[in-house]
């Protein structure tokens, strides 16, 4: 697998990569990914393909996708914090 591209689109990294016959497309942002993958004639072949699939509808999406995930990992976060504290004191009968 090799990089043929990188760029920002705002604070999320692009990264584009080839491996055989497939195009991946790798968005970061903080720590969480999202990671696209195409195989050769499914029209997205190039990185002038991958620069027209990140259109602004497409990367309002992403940006949904990351909100959710942030969400999600801090409600985790915080679900594992609480549960962590009550198993610290012993229970009282």
């Amino acid at each position: 697998m090799r990089i043929i591209d990188e760029f920002d689109i705002g604070e999320i990294k692009v990264t584009v990569f080839k491996m055989n016959e497939k195009i991946s497309i790798k968005f970061e942002y903080l720590l969480l990914e999202q990671i696209y993958k195409f195989r050769d004639g499914s029209g997205v072949d190039d990185v002038k393909d991958v620069k027209m699939f990140c259109s602004d509808e497409t990367m309002k999406r992403i940006n949904n996708i990351f909100n959710i995930m942030t969400s999600n990992k801090s409600e985790s976060l915080m679900g594992m914090v609480s549960s962590d504290i009550i198993d610290e004191f012993d229970t009282i009968f």
